[in-house]
């Protein structure tokens, strides 16, 4: 968090009690036996236990696990690795590939919208991509850059799409941005049963199934996590209460356990990627305590995770996953057993060890083409100002007019600078004055003319009232020109 240095303060004289630093707790109040923790040693990291006594500085835990599931953490992530993520292409070569132009690949590859003779509007494109929503399809496009790019799979869609109807390119090629009607694209008798026609199409390719997901989000498609699932369950058909191994752990420090509660503060910069295996570590929320899960969605501040079993506040994310199996939970939630980062000593001489990660912040994607400065937030595209030159010692002045006039003399339109006082200092006019029986003008000094619209030329001001300002506009006074054209004097004759 940055600050100004004019608000930092080098000794705080009254602290607020509420964040004072205060000892820990003794481990029979914080600890009770039977209280529900995790295990952080080397050797069972993440093992669900519990504890069976305390003393001063030690506890003792009871461990329940099978012995099988460190080499299971790693089958999961073989499924993971062996995913066919294909080759891409970028926009240009794609195009170059199908024989069309670049526009009409860009129109093909996001929505396309033919109007049908009842007045419908029927999106006839494939959306692959969207680019004001910033979203793209998994295993089919994405975006580098500035550049999009089609996969092998996008592709062989579009080709056969062309193949099949190329009636739709044809009109795509022909240009303009006005949608299309159904009979200016099919010259047949039936132009609306054509639409239909590949409207079903389409959803029998499986195009209106694709889920857009956010270009900085990576996730796995439908088919990998199906496998996932089907691994799952054949592991935990396997697995019977017999097989459950226990083993009592003496003489450990409070560091080497987790507590639930304490999950949120102490899991921060925890690392995770596709194919992980988690635990849940948090005892609130709508995933049960200690259940067992797989990451296949990383998002900037959240992961998707497919569990082990069905829950009632399960989801299916978006139809990737079974019913009731899926959830997106924070990251500070759950504790990543296929990278272990929190190993603990189970010896209590050992200083506890500090965690040194970054934080994370999954982002896949394009970045910002500015891009940002030391602790501005990356989504920003903040951009710092140039550093001022070594001799340029002007400063900032807000609420400054830059045509250097103070409030009561705001330029107007109307006439030239030198007139309306837009940078120019002007000096009293003398002015004439014509009585009766006097035959020269007599001069004296009048007020200046006020710059704006209806400046003076030439004309003749009289000392009017508080502030010598004259009034104008439509309903002046007698004397005086309305809207702006300046001041007509009239002779006065004493009486």
């Amino acid at each position: 968090m940055e600050c100004a240095v004019q608000m930092s303060l080098s000794e705080v004289a009254s602290e607020d009690p509420r964040f004072l630093e205060q000892d820990p707790p003794p481990l029979s109040e914080e600890f009770p036996d039977g209280t529900k923790i995790f295990f952080l040693g080397e050797h069972a990291y993440g093992v669900p236990a519990q504890v069976s006594a305390t003393a001063e500085d030690t506890l003792s835990v009871i461990l329940a696990f099978f012995p099988s599931e460190k080499a299971e953490n790693e089958r999961f992530k073989e499924i993971v690795d062996a995913r066919d993520s294909g080759r891409y292409y970028p926009s240009f070569k794609t195009a170059e590939i199908i024989g069309v132009s670049g526009r009409a690949l860009s129109k093909i590859t996001s929505s396309l919208m033919v109007i049908t003779s009842d007045h419908q509007k029927t999106n006839l494109g494939l959306s692959l991509k969207f680019e004001a929503k910033g979203l793209k399809v998994i295993n089919y496009s994405r975006k580098d850059g500035r550049f999009w790019e089609f996969s092998q799979k996008a592709v062989d869609l579009i080709r056969e799409y062309k193949a099949k109807f190329p009636e739709i390119f044809q009109t795509v090629e022909r240009g303009g941005d006005a949608m299309a009607k159904a009979e200016e694209v099919f010259s047949g008798p039936d132009p609306d049963s054509k639409v239909k026609e590949i409207k079903a199409w389409l959803k029998s390719k499986g195009v209106r199934d694709f889920e857009p997901v956010s270009l900085y989000a990576d996730q796995l498609t439908k088919e990998t996590v199906s496998k996932i699932e089907e691994l799952a369950d054949s592991l935990s058909a396997n697995k019977s209460s017999s097989a459950i191994k226990k083993a009592i752990v003496k003489g450990i420090p409070r560091q080497a356990v987790l507590k639930p509660s304490h999950s949120v503060y102490r899991l921060q910069n925890q690392h995770f990627s596709l194919g992980d295996r988690v635990i849940m570590v948090q005892d609130s929320g709508g995933v049960p305590l200690a259940v067992k899960g797989v990451v296949i969605g990383l998002n900037p501040k959240s992961m998707d995770v497919v569990w082990d079993v069905a829950f009632m506040s399960g989801v299916t994310l978006g139809d990737r996953c079974s019913q009731y199996r899926g959830a997106t939970v924070e990251f500070n939630t759950c504790l990543n057993l296929s990278r272990p980062q929190y190993v603990t000593s189970t010896n209590p001489q050992v200083p506890p060890t500090v965690n040194n990660n970054p934080p994370f912040k999954p982002r896949s994607g394009p970045y910002p083409h500015i891009r940002p400065g030391i602790g501005q937030t990356p989504a920003s595209g903040f951009r710092a100002a140039p550093a001022p030159h070594a001799n340029h010692q002007t400063h900032v002045q807000i609420m400054s007019n830059p045509n250097g006039v103070g409030r009561g003399n705001i330029p107007r339109r109307g006439a030239p600078p030198a007139q309306n006082g837009r940078g120019t200092v002007m000096q009293p006019i003398a002015t004439t004055t014509v009585q009766a029986g006097h035959s020269g003008p007599q001069d004296g000094p009048h007020s200046p003319p006020h710059g704006g619209r209806g400046a003076t030329r030439g004309a003749f001001i009289f000392n009017r009232g508080r502030g010598n300002s004259p009034s104008r506009g439509r309903g002046a006074s007698r004397g005086f020109r309305g809207r702006g054209r300046g001041l007509v004097p009239q002779t006065q004759v004493p009486s």
